[in-house]
């Protein structure tokens, strides 16, 4: 027992409690902004959004280059009736009305013009991004609010980078906007929902790269506090990257100063850092479930697991090729950035991973 530091744990857990507690008071102000003045952007948006397939391809028939329409429209569906009844309940209580028979994009028209009320449960998530749509709703519409998010990811992107040059650390700079570049993050300006993972990553990697050297302690808090932004804001996309990059950024650092130690002391340190994160976000989710079933007066948890196994277990709803097996999206994650038109393309994405490795080595 004398090994567990409850000093450290509980400040953990106050961490953890205070940034739920902020991100939650900033979308219930977002609720109370009038849906009278973002009616007339949401409707504008339900328009254009309407024009679109749910999954529209931008570039040929690459995957990598899909706008999210069905997700964004249920995200503006949703943070349109948060603005109905009491602030704190909507928030909490989250569901959107899917249009029945005529499908979800005239949902969106319908609830905008107010000629329906919500039929569909979806308090699983935080979807705390709903502030940033209430926020910009009040001056544009789904396209302003695209160019707009993604503006913000760059902006955050070049404060990073420019810290890092400041530090001189060139080498780490470079890699960090090559992987950038492998991945094609500008085509994170298809979708409202791609954003959000990426701008918590940059707005907290800024402080990863200033407190590691000086204040290490201070990175399991950021850890924790990334784990619930994530969870609070995104919509099971790419909420690794906020875990992955910031431990991969501190350990570049500090190798390339003779820093990172011994390969047991990085691995035990990368460790505690993915289980605070880990839990951390699994907590925040847990507290949505017991606060909507507290709200709601029905149970929450059985609706969220039946969502969880659906996931594991379910099918794509016809629009993509069905996984083949376990590591089918594993693959289809290597495939994607060389152009692949279909997920369970293996041989693409072998060939793709090893002409990059080869490059690399040959590089360096």
């Amino acid at each position: 027992m004398k090994h567990i530091d409850f000093k450290f744990i509980t400040k953990l857990c106050f961490t953890f409690f205070v940034s739920v507690a902020l991100l939650f008071c900033c979308l219930v102000l977002s609720c109370t902004i009038p849906n009278s003045a973002i009616q007339k952007n949401i409707e504008k948006s339900a328009y254009s959004l309407g024009k679109e397939k749910p999954y529209a391809f931008e570039n040929g028939d690459k995957l990598n280059s899909i706008s999210d329409n069905y997700a964004d429209s249920i995200l503006l569906n949703l943070s349109y009736n948060m603005g109905k009844g009491n602030p704190l309940e909507s928030a909490i209580d989250t569901d959107y009305y899917d249009g029945e028979t005529k499908g979800l994009n005239y949902g969106l028209l319908y609830t905008a013009q107010n000629k329906n009320e919500a039929n569909t449960d979806y308090t699983r998530y935080w979807h705390g991004s709903a502030m940033f749509v209430r926020l910009s709703s009040l001056f544009t519409d789904i396209s302003g609010m695209r160019l707009l998010g993604f503006c913000i990811v760059c902006l955050l992107l070049l404060i990073n980078l420019g810290i890092l040059v400041y530090k001189k650390r060139y080498f780490v700079a470079v890699s960090l906007l090559l992987s950038l570049f492998a991945v094609q993050f500008w085509n994170l300006r298809f979708s409202l929902e791609y954003q959000s993972s990426f701008a918590v990553c940059f707005a907290l990697l800024l402080f990863f790269i200033l407190l590691e050297k000086n204040h290490p302690r201070s990175l399991y808090y950021l850890f924790c506090v990334s784990g619930v932004a994530v969870a609070f804001f995104d919509f099971l996309t790419t909420e690794t990257v906020t875990v992955l990059l910031p431990l991969i950024m501190v350990i570049a650092l500090r190798a390339k100063e003779g820093r990172a130690g011994t390969f047991k002391e990085i691995a035990l340190f990368s460790l505690k850092c993915l289980a605070v994160w880990g839990v951390s976000y699994v907590m925040t989710f847990v507290l949505k479930w017991a606060l909507a079933s507290f709200v709601t007066g029905e149970n929450c948890f059985s609706s969220a697991f039946s969502s969880v196994s659906e996931r594991f277990g379910g099918e794509f709803a016809g629009y993509f090729d069905q996984p083949k097996n376990i590591f089918s999206s594993i693959y289809a994650n290597f495939a994607l950035p060389f152009g692949s038109e279909e997920r369970n393309n293996f041989m693409l994405s072998a060939m793709g991973t090893f002409i990059f490795l080869l490059v690399t080595f040959s590089v360096w």
